[in-house]
């Protein structure tokens, strides 16, 4: 993992009476907001055994200091189900995955349910991820592949603080241009390596 240590040198040379918990602060806020908006960090789950009892409630198994922002895709036993929009189930869901409407849904983004039907054990989610408020790292390829553009979006918030000695406004809008910038081109990124996939879409109740 790449801790906000990595980031540390080149944010106290543009604000070196900046607080070490403050510039972690940034770090963390800046991560979030480009992973959020990209949504670059993209894993497998963990596995999760599901027995089959009728919408029987799980719990996805996240990365360490990380929180799930959206489902991308899921299998269940390697074959692909539909992911559901919590307010697209039917009145009488049960009804419809007894007609072979295999699905996943989750209203909290913590856990979820499958349809009873036609779903197969082990169930898998692919998600987008972003860290906590309160993480202290991002995975490696996120922290190589981004590395300026969290430091950009960490240093306009650091440079935007008013009543400090590294209150630099202009500098900051450069970063802020910068971390757009970066923002636009990570988001590019992520929808050209999905083009060959076939859409989610929405699930289309029997």
């Amino acid at each position: 993992m790449a801790s906000w240590d990595n980031w540390l040198p080149e944010l106290q040379l543009v604000a070196p009476a900046a607080p070490v918990p403050l510039i972690y602060q940034c770090i963390n806020r800046a991560a979030r907001s480009f992973l959020r908006q990209t949504r670059a960090w993209q894993e497998w789950l963990e596995p999760v055994e599901v027995t089959g009892e009728a919408f029987k409630e799980y719990t996805f198994d996240l990365p360490q200091g990380s929180e799930l922002l959206r489902i991308e895709r899921a299998t269940g036993d390697g074959r692909p189900i539909s992911v559901a929009n919590g307010r697209d189930l039917p009145s009488d869901p049960w009804r419809h995955s007894q007609r072979g409407c295999a699905y996943l849904v989750s209203t909290d983004l913590r856990n979820f349910t499958v349809g009873a039907s036609g779903v197969s054990s082990p169930v898998q989610a692919y998600v987008s991820l972003v860290p906590t408020t309160r993480a202290t790292s991002v995975p490696d390829t996120v922290g190589t592949l981004y590395h300026e553009a969290i430091r950009d979006g960490a240093k306009a918030e650091l440079l935007n603080t008013p009543g400090t000695t590294y209150y630099l406004p202009d500098q900051a809008a450069v970063a802020v241009a910068l971390f757009q910038r970066a923002i636009d081109r990570g988001s590019t990124d992520v929808w050209r390596s999905s083009t060959g996939r076939v859409s989610r879409g929405r699930t289309r109740w029997l």
